[in-house]
């Protein structure tokens, strides 16, 4: 995402052309956007890791980060990028055009997310907060990725979470295929090791 985009594209959770600016400045990237032709047809929110914020993985404002309330800080050495939400076909008007669902944008996002990881070397790691497998409902309310998605990435699991908030906000989505609690998450981690040249 450029400063200009801002407004030209979905822009749920930016405050402002400013606030793009500051994350550019700040983590090297803001969002990544996917577009087909002129039209942009997804965005995958970034947000630096910050451990003293109590609520990683919780949106407060207009902070993109996934839409979990997490009260239990991690601390690793580094900095990291959070990956928020995914935003596959919403307008700019914030209508959504939901034909664009399971066109693979989600997954594109996402990939290109961790070639620009890969080729800085400012940014530590990748984390995200993964949702459970076979509940396609639960996904598209939270527009996120199963944990499943991330493994394929070459991601790591490296806690499981139980998140309480989660699972009353989710009491009327139909588990489906899911075998598995809906509101447990996978706090997946993806690093690359920069030591060696």
């Amino acid at each position: 995402m450029r400063v200009s985009d801002y407004g030209a594209v979905e822009s749920e959770h930016w405050t402002s052309a400013d606030q793009v600016a500051d994350y550019i400045e700040h983590q090297g990237i803001a969002s990544m956007l996917a577009f087909a032709g002129q039209q942009c047809v997804g965005q995958l929110y970034l947000q630096e890791y910050d451990p003293e914020f109590c609520e990683p993985g919780g949106r407060v404002g207009h902070r993109p980060w996934a839409d979990f309330q997490i009260a239990e800080p991690l601390y690793f050495n580094g900095r990291f990028l959070t990956l928020g939400c995914y935003h596959v076909g919403w307008m700019p008007d914030n209508s959504r055009d939901r034909s664009l669902w399971g066109q693979g944008i989600g997954t594109a996002l996402l990939e290109a997310v961790i070639e620009w990881y890969r080729a800085q070397k400012v940014i530590d790691g990748l984390m995200s907060w993964a949702l459970v497998t076979g509940c396609k409902g639960l996904l598209q309310w939270a527009g996120q990725m199963p944990y499943t998605v991330y493994q394929t990435h070459g991601f790591q699991e490296i806690k499981r979470v139980n998140d309480p908030g989660l699972a009353a906000d989710i009491a009327d989505i139909e588990p489906e295929e899911a075998t598995e609690n809906l509101a447990v998450l996978r706090v997946m981690l993806l690093s690359v090791d920069r030591s060696t040249p």
